[in-house]
């Protein structure tokens, strides 16, 4: 099966729909032996069309509270816990767009952050990763972007991992970050 991927070739590709920074494409792919595929993806907006990527960031404050944002999120109909997160923008750093959200999502700031580790959503129909930062050096800047529709929550790292292990929160920035959180070791200082 691994040779059918060699020398893959794209012979269409076609912007389907592009609002609100959401792009859906669809490319038609020519594999070695022949053979062809529809390939329907979601692809951020970026530099020339290419996923310019999305950060997260798992703040811990001195007495072991999590940063959290409760949002709307439409497509489940609910309200759930995550991280203060989003896009980033052409030619941003990484760190600098996840200081950027971290401040507009919460009127926090960080004097550092520290990478602990990238994941994709869904590799079948997501291009670019989700990198995720922390950081235990909270500042409050006391202002935070009026637009953003998220209530602010501080809760407890122990309680932030025992919900992501029942399964009560489910974004996956936010279970990702609590596990490498708990793996490492970073929640005790």
């Amino acid at each position: 099966m691994s040779k059918k991927f060699d020398n893959l070739k794209i012979l269409e590709s076609r912007t389907l729909y592009e609002k609100h920074g959401k792009v859906i494409v669809e490319d038609i792919l020519e594999f070695a032996d022949g053979s062809t595929h529809e390939w329907v993806y979601f692809k951020g907006s970026g530099a020339a069309g290419a996923f310019a990527g999305a950060v997260a960031v798992a703040a811990l404050t001195k007495d072991k509270k999590m940063i959290l944002t409760k949002q709307y999120r439409h497509p489940l109909r609910q309200l759930i816990y995550d991280l203060p997160a989003g896009g980033m923008k052409e030619d941003e750093a990484p760190e600098q767009a996840a200081l950027r959200e971290l401040e507009e999502e919460t009127g926090y700031t960080a004097e550092k952050l520290e990478w602990i580790g990238r994941f994709n959503w869904n590799p079948s129909i997501m291009s670019g990763t989700v990198e995720i930062f922390f950081t235990r050096a909270l500042k409050s800047k006391g202002n935070f972007n009026l637009d953003e529709i998220a209530n602010i929550e501080f809760v407890d790292f122990g309680t932030v991992l025992e919900r992501v292990l029942k399964g009560e929160y489910i974004d996956s920035a936010l279970v990702i970050a609590a596990l490498l959180i708990s793996a490492r070791g970073l929640h005790v200082f």
